[in-house]
């Protein structure tokens, strides 16, 4: 029996196929839509963290400043640098530092058999490099702590520097000369995207243990401290305690704000993630009213098919047919008119993704390319988009289904 009423309603569904042809294409145009709006907010999205990854999302940088206020008789507009010593005092005295590193650094003459290069030569501990994300290529290593204690010669370089001075060879175990001064390269910066940065890309840096550093180039003053809290959610509390230990080693008030100044990638990851997650919903809603507009199709053609179609609802009903069959038989043309044009939308929107993703993008690439060109066709877009689209087939076909099922028989059989 129901393999009968099932036959039935598909015979009906395709005596209708050109009449819903156009509300099909409207519905795989909706799909589509909705399918590509997402993947591509959701690769927006992710284009964003992995971007602020590139700096470090997990730190707190703190650089000189100047005072904005007079405190305790001393004018303002005093210049506050940071030392070394800030280093211990700063761990002695805040328990929630998990890793700290001093970063100095100066422009220098790098050279290789003859190739020269001026670059940024920047001193730092060993813990740098799980803070700002530097991380290794294969066969390399980034400075240890014995480099440090020793104060050895030992360059970590950025790949576009080693791209420069070594073309297509493996610079590891090499010697380069920083003004003159031997060092073996450890090893190379592994590729990756960078959007925020200070003196430009890490690509283009050379990193040496800060004990070595000091002894090449003498500077009196830190450029910045680099933190990490134990736990991010202290990362606000964290700058007021640096501010307040400081405050009172160079005498400048708590509240003042300019004294020294405070890079909080933490903050600024969670800001930017909320921010992409947003852009990303938006165009989902977006999405999901273009395939609203379709579904309103759907109804308004369906009501119109009930009306045509009156009197042999009337004769069904006549020789027996119950309402839920009824109700069934127009559910499952809706159904059908839905199944077709979401599965055509789904299948362009698959294949234009994949097309995309094919798209070759440099690590260097910050623009457009990098934030949009790689849409994520993720298996939960497609249980979100499943979910929207059970909810505008039932709202869609339910309401006309349930005026066709509560014609009266007897008027049915007289509609003209």
């Amino acid at each position: 029996m129901r393999m009968q009423l099932l036959h039935l309603y598909w015979n009906e569904f395709r005596k209708r196929q050109k009449k819903t042809s156009l509300i099909t294409f409207a519905i795989a145009w909706g799909a589509l839509s909705l399918l590509l709006l997402m993947s591509f907010g959701r690769g927006l999205s992710n284009a964003g963290s992995v971007s602020f990854k590139g700096l470090g999302s997990t730190m707190i940088m703190l650089t000189r400043g100047q005072t904005s206020k007079p405190y305790q008789g001393l004018p303002r507009a005093r210049r506050i640098h940071i030392h070394m010593e800030d280093l211990e005092l700063l761990k002695r005295q805040i328990p929630g530092i998990a890793m700290i590193s001093p970063e100095a650094n100066n422009s220098h003459n790098i050279s290789y058999r003859g190739k020269e290069s001026n670059r940024s030569v920047n001193g730092v501990y060993p813990c740098f490099a799980e803070m700002r994300s530097q991380i290794p290529a294969a066969g390399g290593r980034f400075i240890n702590d014995l480099d440090q204690e020793k104060a050895r010669r030992v360059a970590f370089i950025g790949w576009n520097v080693a791209k420069e001075l070594f073309g297509d060879s493996n610079p590891v175990g090499k010697e380069i000369r920083i003004e003159q001064t031997p060092f073996t390269v450890i090893g190379v910066m592994k590729k990756k995207q960078q959007s925020s940065m200070y003196q430009g890309p890490d690509s283009e840096t050379v990193y040496i243990p800060f004990s070595t550093f000091c002894q090449i180039d003498f500077q009196r003053f830190l450029d910045r401290i680099h933190i990490r809290p134990a736990d991010p959610r202290d990362a606000l509390f964290m700058e007021n305690q640096v501010r307040r230990v400081l405050g009172r080693k160079y005498r400048f008030a708590d509240d003042d704000a300019n004294a020294v100044n405070f890079w909080n990638t933490i903050r600024d990851y969670e800001t930017g993630a909320k921010i992409f997650k947003g852009i990303e919903i938006f165009l989902s809603i977006i999405g999901a009213l273009t395939l609203l507009i379709g579904a309103v199709g759907v109804t308004n053609l369906m009501y119109a098919v009930v009306k045509e179609r009156t009197r042999e609802i009337g004769i069904k009903m006549a020789l027996g047919a119950r309402r839920r069959h009824i109700v069934m038989q127009f559910f499952l043309e809706t159904f059908a008119i839905f199944f077709k044009g979401t599965l055509w939308g789904t299948l362009i929107a698959f294949n234009i993704v994949s097309l995309v993703n094919l798209v070759p993008i440099g690590y260097e690439d910050f623009g457009i390319k990098a934030y949009l060109l790689r849409p994520i066709f993720s298996l939960d877009i497609l249980i979100v988009f499943l979910v929207v689209l059970c909810v505008l087939v039932f709202v869609s076909g339910i309401f006309p289904a349930l005026r066709a099922s509560r014609q009266n028989p007897i008027e049915a059989l007289r509609y003209e």
